[in-house]
């Protein structure tokens, strides 16, 4: 594996979210939600000297889903991952990861509702509280909603509409999803990351409800289809069960084109090494197949100890599609 490169915050920039470490300025934009959202951004801090996370709003589970119901806001637990996976300061980290197990607040993470309540302190500026919480962790980058409307995910199974987050993603069979309000539109703050970067990834995660959901967005698969970075498709290790139970990685990249008109994903980075475990059958590399969707494969061996995506593994094959652009 290539040396990676690991940068600092730079103390002499101020502005909260959006200094670069040194280095020639080099931006990545990943795209998705949850765990494996966590992943690339991590990878990506030692590849580039700028990473932005667009993050998908359409969480309806959890403590997540509860502050939704009960305040209107926007979700804010996969933000809160977000920040979490480009922080280097650990000790904030565990506190903003904190979730309180008893009580009115079971359930719920300190995390989300720091950036509830800095939203509100921002004049309900939702971006501003998300820059003002990157600017205390200190991370080389940005966390961005694709939205600053809440989303409701809908999908169609077997003629039968299905609404919801949480139940779409138990759910197996899935052929399209939309959001509800479908005229919601994107952060102009992740329009402009996507315009600027030099590299976008798409995933890995859920399909259906963490990546899919960022690109139904008016303005965001615009934004990438307009871009000259290439556009990497980190696959999953597994099928979901329930969500992608059954699909092929042809299947994956199928629905990511039926979905966002116009976007090309021109690499797809998987796993091929040892037999994950966990549920779900491995999700096999047919180059062969793979070439007639895409112009890259890159594949390595990905895991890592706790049966997941290896940030410095998954780096090294971010960089080479970086360095190939």
């Amino acid at each position: 594996m290539s040396e990676l490169r690991r940068y600092e915050r730079d103390p002499h920039v101020e502005a909260a979210g959006v200094g670069l470490g040194p280095g020639d300025g080099s931006r990545a934009v990943a795209i998705g939600g949850g765990h494996g959202l966590n992943r690339s951004l991590a990878a990506l801090t030692h590849v580039v000297d700028h990473v932005t996370a667009v993050v998908t709003v359409a969480d309806d589970g959890g403590s997540s889903g509860r502050l939704r119901r009960d305040l209107g806001v926007v979700p804010p637990g996969d933000m809160r991952m977000a920040m979490a996976a480009l922080s280097p300061r650990q000790e904030l980290v565990d506190i903003l990861q904190f979730r309180f197990d008893r009580g009115e607040l079971d359930g719920h993470s300190l995390g989300n509702l720091i950036m509830i309540a800095a939203a509100d302190l921002a004049g309900d500026d939702l971006v501003e509280g998300l820059d003002r919480i990157g600017g205390v962790l200190g991370i080389r980058g940005r966390v961005l909603p694709c939205t600053t409307t809440p989303l409701d995910l809908c999908a169609q199974v077997a003629g039968i509409e299905i609404r919801g987050q949480v139940r779409i993603a138990r759910t197996r069979g899935v052929e399209q999803v939309s959001i509800d309000p479908p005229d919601a539109v994107a952060a102009p703050q992740a329009v402009e990351a996507i315009r600027r970067a030099d590299l976008i990834v798409l995933g890995p995660g859920s399909l259906y409800t963490s990546i899919i959901p960022n690109l139904l967005v008016p303005g965001i698969a615009e934004a990438i289809a307009a871009s000259d970075a290439p556009v990497a498709y980190v696959a999953n290790l597994r099928e979901q069960v329930g969500e992608t139970e059954g699909m092929t990685l042809e299947d994956h990249l199928d629905a990511l084109h039926r979905h966002a008109v116009g976007v090309e994903v021109t690499a797809l980075v998987g796993h091929q090494g040892d037999r994950p475990r966990g549920e779900g059958a491995p999700l096999q590399i047919r180059p062969e197949e793979l070439r007639l969707r895409v112009k890259d494969v890159v594949c390595g061996d990905l895991l890592d100890g706790e049966d997941g995506h290896d940030p410095l593994k998954l780096a090294d094959l971010l960089e080479q599609l970086l360095r190939g652009s």
